[in-house]
């Protein structure tokens, strides 16, 4: 009987450290992170063009990123809707709209040299001022 009982005692341990060592964890984890504009290629060049405190502006009106897999993010701490979008040199893309510390992303497998304009394609931003220049080397 108290074999037994050790038995099924050193078994259910077994498998609590099992459960414990596969449960998840609050890191990525995943050496191939993704987000909602595709996945991230590995070795990208990432780049931060966050959108002000308040106001219809990013913080920066200029960034410059090396050639080839780009991805370009976007936070934006206002309540207010906004994205990051790039065009110029054959690319147009637009970011998803987000707000309330969201983060809008922009992944480029292969971004040529060359200058391209980084704006919020929300209606009447981009206008607004709501811009600025991209520099890819």
């Amino acid at each position: 009987m108290v074999r037994r009982t050790l038995t099924l005692l050193a078994c259910g341990l077994a498998v609590a450290v099992l459960v414990a060592a596969c449960g998840g964890s609050s890191g990525s984890g995943s050496s191939t992170p993704t987000s909602s504009a595709g996945s991230i290629p590995a070795g990208a060049h990432v780049v931060e063009i966050d959108v002000a405190s308040q106001g219809l502006a990013f913080a920066e009106s200029s960034a410059t990123v090396k050639s080839g897999p780009v991805v370009i993010r976007s936070k934006n701490p206002q309540s207010l809707s906004h994205d990051i979008s790039l065009k110029g040199n054959g690319v147009d893309q637009q970011g998803q709209e987000v707000s309330n510390g969201g983060t809008s992303t922009l992944v480029f497998a292969d971004l040529k040299p060359g200058t391209y304009e980084f704006y919020c394609s929300v209606p009447g931003h981009e206008a607004a001022g709501m811009k600025g220049t991209l520099t890819v080397t």
